[in-house]
């Protein structure tokens, strides 16, 4: 009887309304499936026009949903943030690039419940780039589908490296090239290209652009590698890595730069320089200051099965606990449930930075003891803490009572406004730090 009635009453409950909208849902698509377990899911894809926010579609979307969340920080987020209501929930999910739009400075964060970034780099930089109070920001990182790879490998697979999305030049084209001919000294190594054809994108004419791979095709010409290039175009995300061994992540900048991590879930080894904010997405012992150690790198591993099996095997773990869908879904529910009394307003300025009365901890013992003893507190997690576990910090203590900052985050500033430099220069936007 207990379970006939309980079975009536479970199935009455209502889901709440979610509405996702946001252009390019690449990142957020593939957790609907996961979220509709929980959530009445409706999506509102718009375009790049600027000309349906605000449309018919839009406000009867609007007056559906409970909770509304945003997908970037994009022309769409401030009528969103003006127009909804005291019974809804609106949170914005922030990329990387936003950063330099002007479109943060015109929402009303008053009615947002939170913002999500991606990680903890970007969650300091949105915050005090548009004036977001901290207990407004939360951290999630993106969602990989775990389950869609076999960890199936073809032969000599640890002898090809790849770049996926080697377009524009910020993505470190060159440097993949520079790599694929030191290696090519010791073996029979190819470099694979995935995603856009240089030429076949929208700045295609740019002079800069022609210029730098016109140097690229010339570097290929000259070191005789055109023979070691594999082109392999747009293929499924669950066939990308069979063939690799390597994957590389050169850019000049990323928001999180997800495809490495992609790699983790399919058994291989991702490789990366130090981008600004890299050390906050990845563990330091995949990470380089120098070309040349990546290459060493590679040598010293992918002739040793049981060393490179060792290797991606821990990746491979990290990727299933930190960005698996269910980590994700459980992490976003987290977010929405979380009750905002918007008690603390605060915004931490990066040019007047006082932490004299915040705690130094370098563990979370002494976290959870600065917590018990002091209730509303500051803490500032050391710089000898791994930083890429920051985040894990920040999502379990960070409240608005509990303030979470990073030592080595406020002791690099330089990355700080190198990243907001990089980000300006590429979207020709100027926004300035205050």
């Amino acid at each position: 009887m207990f379970q006939k009635f309980k079975k009536i009453v479970g199935s009455s409950i209502k889901k709440p309304n979610l509405l996702i909208v946001g252009v390019d849902l690449k990142f957020i698509a593939p957790a609907i499936p996961y979220l509709e377990k929980y959530y009445e899911v409706k999506v509102d894809e718009l375009d790049w026009k600027k000309s349906k926010v605000g449309s018919k579609k839009s406000v009867n979307l609007l007056r559906w949903a409970d909770i509304i969340l945003c997908e970037w920080m994009e022309y769409y987020a401030p009528w969103y943030s003006q127009n909804v209501s005291d019974n809804q929930k609106l949170f914005i999910r922030a990329h990387r690039y936003e950063i330099a739009l002007e479109y943060g400075h015109l929402i009303n964060f008053e009615n947002v419940c939170g913002v999500i970034t991606i990680n903890y780099f970007l969650l300091e930089l949105f915050s005090n780039v548009f004036r977001i109070p901290r207990e407004k920001m939360s951290v999630l990182n993106n969602i990989v589908e775990t389950s869609i790879y076999g960890n199936v490998k073809t032969e000599d697979y640890k002898k090809n490296i790849a770049l996926v999305g080697y377009a524009p030049s910020y993505k470190g084209y060159m440097r993949a090239l520079s790599i694929l001919n030191r290696l090519k000294e010791y073996d029979n190594f190819k470099l694979y290209l995935y995603g856009n054809d240089f030429t076949k994108m929208h700045w295609k004419d740019n002079p800069e652009q022609i210029e730098y791979f016109k140097s690229c095709d010339e570097f290929i010409e000259l070191n005789e590698l055109s023979d070691s290039i594999i082109n392999g175009g747009w293929v499924e995300r669950k066939d990308m890595f069979c063939d690799i061994g390597y994957v590389l992540s050169l850019s000049d900048l990323e928001g999180s730069h997800l495809s490495p991590t992609e790699a983790f879930a399919d058994s291989t080894i991702s490789l990366l320089i130090d981008w600004p904010g890299v050390e906050y997405v990845y563990p330091k012992e995949i990470i380089f200051n120098d070309l040349e150690d990546i290459v060493k790198f590679i040598l010293g591993s992918y002739s040793d099965e049981d060393k490179y099996s060792n290797i991606s095997s821990k990746l491979k773990k990290y990727c299933m606990d930190e960005f698996s869908e269910e980590y994700f879904v459980n992490g976003i529910k987290r977010i929405f449930d979380k009750n905002n009394q918007n008690k603390n307003k605060k915004v931490l300025s990066f040019k007047d930075i006082d932490f004299k009365d915040s705690i130094l901890v370098c563990n979370e013992k002494e976290i959870q003891k600065a917590i018990d003893e002091n209730g509303n507190v500051s803490l500032i997690v050391s710089k000898d803490f791994d930083n890429h576990k920051i985040k894990n910090i920040y999502q379990k203590y960070a409240s608005s009572d509990v303030e979470i900052y990073s030592q080595h985050f406020f002791e690099n500033l330089d990355d700080a406004y190198r990243f907001i430099d990089l980000c300006n220069e590429i979207h020709r936007c100027e926004i300035y730090l205050r």
